[in-house]
């Protein structure tokens, strides 16, 4: 017999662990903060991914603010040759309507000559053909904005379209060179209008007028522009218009 006043270890009602209950009632407890922290990871990490694409988005802007204002500012005025609009007619792509400025004005595409690639101020010998335009995503429906710069010799190549056709002084089977780059992704909106400045007011104030589409439209323009406007909207920003000179009228054609 143990002696009295000596400790004695209970061997009925001890609590040897826990109740399947209590287990489970633990599991889903642990499960719901899981969820719950799993959820606010995920939302930190898409807020973090959509700040970075909004400020990759607002640094490639800044970027193509400067880079498009240098290149309208170095654009030439290109005319068509009487040799290559006859050589258009004969081949049904070209109606002198249509004008002969390479220049091309629309709601969704910016187009102009220069001398040098667009993304280098360092000339190659070529002239080339470059074109601004809007693009929707097959999957997110938002507009991009995409460069088009095609390399071709003045007089030799078209650059809009096929070559010139059966005339064997022109004709040319290899692909003029081209390059293309997105230059903004998933906007909400971009678009582009153009300027003249009509010098005839009355007050001798210049007054500015848009120029309707039949002017500027297409490879071809009968008009070109003193000024362009691009109007962008990117996500979770307010729209901005950047304006650009394009000065190749009033510098002389």
């Amino acid at each position: 017999m143990p002696k009295e006043g000596a400790f004695q270890i209970p061997l009925h009602g001890t609590r040897q662990g826990f109740t399947l209950m209590e287990l489970l009632v633990t599991l889903v407890v642990v499960g719901i903060l899981c969820a719950a922290v799993g959820g606010v990871l995920r939302n930190a990490t898409g807020s973090i991914n959509q700040a970075t694409d909004a400020l990759d988005n607002l640094t490639r802007m800044r970027s193509l603010e400067l880079v498009l204002g240098e290149a309208l500012r170095d654009a030439r005025a290109l005319q068509l040759s009487q040799d290559e609009k006859r050589y258009l007619e004969e081949d049904g792509f070209y109606d002198s309507a249509e004008g002969d400025y390479r220049y091309r004005g629309e709601e969704e595409a910016l187009g102009f000559c220069l001398d040098r690639p667009f993304l280098s101020a360092e000339r190659d010998g070529c002239m080339h053909w470059v074109v601004l335009e809007v693009r929707t995503g097959e999957e997110t429906d938002a507009p991009s904005l995409w460069l088009v710069d095609v390399s071709f010799l003045n007089g030799i190549d078209n650059p809009v379209g096929d070559d010139w056709g059966d005339n064997a002084l022109f004709a040319e089977e290899a692909e003029l060179p081209t390059r293309e780059v997105c230059l903004l992704k998933e906007a909400e909106s971009i678009r582009f209008t153009h300027w003249q400045l009509d010098e005839t007011d009355m007050t001798g104030e210049p007054e500015p007028l848009e120029l309707e589409a039949e002017e500027v439209e297409g490879d071809y323009a009968l008009e070109l522009p003193d000024y362009i406007e691009m109007e962008i909207k990117l996500p979770k920003m307010d729209a901005e218009t950047l304006v650009f000179d394009y000065s190749v009228r009033r510098n002389g054609i």
